[in-house]
Formats: structure tokens, C-alpha cells, sequence
């Protein structure tokens, strides 16, 4: 019994001093290695992946695309008519008699030729067409304006019709692009340059629209009626061939 004692207390003993042991090993270090921890701890870290700092970043400017100029504006050209003046073309245009001779070097305001092409000088009156050319103009009217749909308030054509939204010259109707004409007047596929309204190509015709009256096509009925009835509106008559 005394022995078993004895035995028990000398291993009881060999656990405790490695457990002492174990405990040093593990939490406690000189004061050389703990300063040297210390040291390696405060030391600023080193990335090997070669990432650019923030000086380097700012000698580097990436490329700033120059602005390239606007294009001149290109002069406006108009095509003499029989029967056309100086004065005449110079109130369609805005412009001044004495603009148009210097500009063209007419020395007699009274003499033209049919067919003459004339610069008009003010570069704001040029048209610029959708496709950004510039063409010349063939006449310009005094038009009346109206406006209508392809319902049968306009048309007397119903949803249901085969022909219905379809135009005299076969395109479908559209607003921003369509108007009615009398073809005495604007042959059909013409395109013109309306006053405060811009491009629009003449593709249809109608019983009412006669002489220099013009009908702009639009999708609703509520603001074709709004448009009413505009007098005295300038239209420009482009030329087929660019300039």
C-alpha cells in the first residue's frame, strides 16, 4: 500500500515539472527574441507583386484626345428660276441685295440666268439635311399648313383597311418624314425644308391640299387639330443633286 502511495507521488511529481516545463517552452521567450519579435512586427511589409506606388502612378498620364475642329459652315446655294429677282430671292433668304451681288460678283442686279447657281452669304441660313449634306435649294414657297392623320377623320380610312397609314406613293405614312402635296407643285420623293418644322420628304397627295398648301402627316388626332392652320410659312425646295 505504502509503495503504491510512493508510486503515485513520483509520478504525480514528473507531471507537474513537465507540465512547468511545456508552459516556459510555450509562452516565454528571452528579452533578445522578444525585441527581435517586436522588430519584425513594426517592419513595414514588401509586396513582391510589383504594384506601382503612388509616384510612380502620377509620372504616368494616360493620352488626352486632342478636340478636333468643327467643319467650316458651307454656304447655301440657290438655283435662279424663271421669273426670279435679286429682291426676291434676297427676302426669301433673309439677306441684303447688296450681300448677294458682292458675294457673287454681280456687277447689274437686273441681269440673271435661269439655272444660275447663287451663293447666299449668310453661313446661319445654311440647311443641314439628316445625312449632314448640303444641297442647294431649287425654290422657295410661301406655303399654307395643315395637318393630318391616317384615320378616317383625314382619310376615310378605317384600321381595317388595306390601305390604311399607306400614302399615294406607296411608303407608309410617318410622322417627322411624311407630308401631303399638291405633285403640280412639289413632285412626289422631294424632299423640303420646312420653317420651324425641318425635313420632310413629299409622299402623299389629297383632294384639299392644292396649290402651295402642305400636310404634315402626324400620329395623333389631338395635336393635328392643335396644328390648325399656319399661313405664310416658308418652304425651302431642295435640290436633287449635292452641291
Amino acid at each position: 500500500m505504502f509503495h503504491a502511495r510512493l508510486s503515485y507521488l513520483f509520478a504525480l511529481l514528473f507531471f507537474l515539472l513537465m507540465g512547468v516545463s511545456l508552459h516556459a517552452d510555450a509562452y516565454h521567450a528571452s528579452s533578445d527574441e522578444a525585441q527581435h519579435i517586436t522588430e519584425l512586427a513594426s517592419a513595414p511589409m514588401h509586396c513582391p507583386c510589383g504594384l506601382p506606388n503612388d509616384a510612380d502612378s502620377s509620372d504616368e498620364q494616360l493620352p488626352v484626345a486632342e478636340a478636333q475642329p468643327a467643319p467650316p459652315p458651307q454656304p447655301l446655294h440657290y438655283v435662279v428660276n424663271r421669273g426670279d429677282t435679286l429682291s426676291k430671292i434676297a427676302r426669301d433668304f433673309d439677306v441684303s441685295v447688296a450681300a448677294l451681288m458682292m458675294e457673287n460678283n454681280i456687277s447689274n442686279a437686273n441681269v440673271l440666268t435661269v439655272g444660275q447657281r447663287l451663293i447666299v452669304p449668310d453661313a446661319d441660313a445654311a440647311i443641314v439635311l439628316p445625312d449632314g449634306q448640303f444641297k442647294s435649294i431649287e425654290r422657295v414657297l410661301s406655303s399654307t399648313l395643315t395637318a393630318y392623320t391616317a384615320g378616317v377623320e383625314s382619310t376615310g380610312k378605317t384600321p381595317e383597311s388595306p390601305q390604311y397609314g399607306i400614302t399615294f406613293s406607296g411608303s407608309k405614312a410617318e410622322e417627322g418624314r411624311t407630308i401631303a402635296v399638291d405633285p403640280d407643285i412639289i413632285p412626289l420623293g422631294t424632299k423640303v425644308y420646312i420653317d420651324g418644322i425641318g425635313v420632310r420628304t413629299a409622299e402623299d397627295t389629297g383632294s384639299a391640299v392644292k396649290g402651295a398648301r402642305i400636310d404634315v402627316f402626324m400620329n395623333d388626332v389631338g395635336e393635328a387639330i392643335n396644328f390648325g392652320v399656319k399661313p405664310n410659312v416658308k418652304v425651302y425646295v431642295l435640290s436633287t443633286e449635292s452641291i
